[in-house]
C-alpha cells in the first residue's frame, strides 16, 4: 500500500468549515484517510462535524471527531491525539480480502472526493489529509468480483429522540430493510440507553442485551467498549462475511426491527456501519 498526502485545504478556520475537493486519487482505491491536526490548539473534540462525500452524496455523514475516535477505539486501534482516522477497509479483519473489502475504489467511482470539517474553538489550527491507497480492487489479485469491488464502507445516520424512559420501543433506521447492502454494526451514541434488541423476520438476533453484557461479549473478541457508545456488532470476530444482509437471495427486503430501552429522555445519534455500493447510499 502507498501513503500519500491529499492536496492542501484552501483554508483552515479557527471557527468555520475547512473543505477540500480533489480528484487526486482517481483510478486508485483508498483504504483509509487520516486527518493530521496541528497548530496552537486543535483537538478532535473541536471537530463538530466531519463529512466525506462523493459527488454530493455522503459516505460519512455529520459525525463529530470525538465520536469517530470512539468507533476507532472500539476496534482497539491506537488513539493518537493529533491523528484522526477513517478506515474504509478494516485493519482488524481476519483475512486480507476482509481487510480491503470496504476500500473505496475510485477506478469505479471516477468522481471527486470531498472532505468537510466544521471546526469550533481552535487556535491557529493547521490541517492535513493523507490517504492509505492501493491499486483498484480488481487488480489486487485476491479474488474480488465486480460487485465486491463496487462496494465500500459507509456510515448512515439516524437521530432518535425518546421523550422519556422507554422499554423495547421500536424505531426505524435510515438503513433498514430494502437497501441491498450489508450491515456490519449499528452504533448508538447515547446518554440514557440501557439495552438494544434486533430482530430479523421476527427471529431474535440480538436479545434485548443490556450495556454491561454487550460490553462483555465485545471484549472477548478484543474490542474495547467505549463510554456512551452501544455497538450492536454483527462482526465481533472481524469476519466481514457475517455482516447482516438486508435482502434475500431473490432481492426481497428482510423485515428488520430495532428496539431500544432507555432510562430517560435522550437524543441518540445512530450510525449504521455498512458495506454497500455508492448508488445504494
Amino acid at each position: 500500500m502507498d501513503f500519500e498526502q491529499f492536496d492542501q485545504f484552501p483554508s483552515v478556520p479557527a471557527n468555520g468549515q475547512a473543505t477540500l475537493v480533489t480528484d487526486k486519487f482517481l483510478d486508485r482505491s483508498i483504504h483509509a484517510i487520516v486527518f493530521k491536526l496541528g497548530g496552537t490548539n486543535f483537538t478532535k473534540a473541536m471537530i463538530s462535524n466531519l463529512q466525506i462525500r462523493i459527488d454530493g452524496k455522503d459516505i460519512v455523514p455529520m459525525i463529530t471527531g470525538a465520536n469517530l475516535q470512539k468507533l476507532n477505539s472500539y476496534d482497539g486501534l491506537p488513539n493518537d491525539a493529533t491523528q484522526l482516522w477513517f478506515f474504509f477497509g478494516d485493519p482488524t479483519s481476519q483475512t486480507i480480502r476482509g481487510q480491503h473489502l470496504g476500500d473505496l475504489d475510485l477506478s469505479i467511482y471516477r468522481k471527486p472526493l470531498e472532505l468537510r470539517l466544521d471546526i469550533v474553538g481552535a487556535t491557529a489550527p493547521t490541517l492535513e489529509a493523507w490517504a492509505v491507497t492501493n491499486v483498484p480492487k480488481l487488480a489486487m489479485g485476491i479474488g474480488y468480483d465486480a460487485l465486491e469491488a463496487a462496494q465500500m464502507r459507509a456510515l448512515v445516520r439516524t437521530v432518535l429522540q425518546p421523550a422519556g424512559a422507554v422499554t423495547r420501543k421500536s424505531y426505524g433506521l435510515n438503513w433498514g430493510s430494502s437497501n441491498g447492502g450489508r450491515i456490519r454494526r449499528v452504533n448508538y451514541f447515547h446518554a440514557a440507553l440501557t439495552a438494544v434488541e434486533f430482530k430479523k423476520n421476527s427471529i431474535t438476533k440480538h436479545d434485548d442485551i443490556p450495556i454491561a453484557l454487550n460490553n462483555s461479549v465485545s471484549a472477548q473478541y478484543a474490542r474495547t467498549p467505549q463510554t456512551g457508545l452501544y455497538c450492536l456488532d454483527r462482526i465481533y470476530d472481524g469476519n466481514q462475511g457475517e455482516a447482516e444482509t438486508t435482502v434475500d437471495a431473490d432481492g426481497r427486503a428482510w423485515n428488520q426491527q430495532y428496539a431500544i430501552s432507555t432510562s430517560g429522555a435522550d437524543t441518540i445519534d445512530v450510525y449504521v456501519d455498512v458495506h454497500a455500493a455508492w448508488p445504494l447510499l
